[in-house]
């Protein structure tokens, strides 16, 4: 499978260094998003590698588990719809747009939209968040 193309912004080197790889995001959860006017926003995932293991229940295994905030200042436009009790994305992306970035989250269940935003940066955090609703036991 051909690597995919990761953003160019701050941060992620260290989500490219825990993965192996720029994740696709797909069936990562959104946990938590911060709208805040004069500082730093931000939009919260729980992500995590599918190997191709399969648990006695007949479930994929999963590893690598982390929490990845993307940072977001100067939002200048955006567009959600459906925040729910769990909010799980097909995919995440960053993308540069003239002269702000995109932040792209594709619904499969809950959230979805976009947020523009003049600067873009990431961190991850390893492991998997105490609330989170897809994290096993």
């Amino acid at each position: 499978m051909p690597d995919r193309e990761a953003p160019s912004v701050p941060g992620v080197e260290s989500i490219v260094e825990w993965f192996g790889t720029w994740p696709s995001f797909s069936d990562a959860e959104v946990i938590e998003i911060s709208l805040l006017r004069r500082a730093r926003s931000s939009v919260v995932v729980h992500v995590w590698r599918m190997t191709s293991e399969v648990d006695p229940k007949g479930y994929y295994v999963t590893d690598h588990h982390a929490v990845v905030t993307v940072w977001l200042e100067g939002i200048s436009d955006l567009s959600l719809q459906d925040f729910s009790v769990q909010n799980v994305i097909g995919g995440l992306s960053i993308d540069r747009q003239g002269s702000v970035y995109r932040v792209s989250l594709r619904s499969l269940f809950g959230i979805g939209g976009h947020i523009d935003a003049e600067r873009v940066s990431l961190s991850l955090q390893p492991g998997r968040p105490k609330d989170a609703v897809r994290a096993e036991a």
